[in-house]
């Protein structure tokens, strides 16, 4: 049997929950300034920042655990050609990006867990986002001792990942302005042309 041919582009699925774990990123992130650098009456503040902000993150966690195990349960498009050392680069780029994408809600979650906060889903369910038991059950002095430092480390994380994100942004548009390649391309839902090479795009290193 012949090995399995890999594909041009990403499947439908891994799509969707690129593009939609993106963009709840970025709303998560813009809820989270509102309601920690602006108080109420400000320009930029947002009076259901915080409850829009739980929910996102709660949001981001199951999708982003999805999108992990999509990943390493299906075939996807291999590197282009590239120097060894940006393979390396681009590889361990993306594994801290999936790192960040599970662990920031994760400690969003163990920090409303050692608050005993019950959190639902945009309200639209009766039933709370679960506590963890081993974290709500401590001695209040431990737990506060806890809840300050994974805050601290949460907010951290996520200013790290935000710039780990743009970074990936800017490496995504080097690949199709600088080497042009179809790196960006085989991502887009609608660059159906690109993505099966017809017309193929010029390599940066061709004359």
């Amino acid at each position: 049997m012949r090995p399995l041919k890999p594909p041009s582009r990403y499947d439908s699925v891994a799509m969707t929950l690129h593009w939609v774990i993106a963009l709840l990123l970025l709303l998560d992130f813009a809820l989270a300034i509102s309601f920690s650098r602006f108080n109420p009456g400000d320009a930029l503040y947002f009076r259901s920042a915080y409850d829009l902000h739980m929910s996102f993150g709660l949001c981001v966690l199951l999708l982003s655990v999805a999108r992990v195990a999509w990943r390493l349960t299906h075939h996807h498009p291999p590197l282009p050609d590239m120097a060894p050392a940006l393979r390396v680069l681009a590889r361990a780029s993306h594994f801290i990006l999936y790192m960040f994408v599970v662990a920031a809600p994760l400690s969003g979650w163990l920090v409303l867990s050692l608050r005993h906060q019950a959190t639902s889903v945009f309200g639209l369910f009766r039933w709370a986002w679960p506590t963890l038991p081993a974290i709500a059950t401590m001695a209040r002095p431990e737990r506060q001792s806890w809840h300050d430092q994974l805050l601290a480390q949460h907010t951290r994380l996520s200013y790290m990942g935000m710039c780990l994100a743009a970074v990936h942004v800017a490496a995504a548009l080097y690949h199709h302005f600088g080497r042009r390649d179809d790196v960006l391309l085989r991502m887009l839902p609608w660059a159906i042309a690109g993505a099966r090479g017809t017309p193929e795009m010029p390599s940066a290193r061709r004359p």
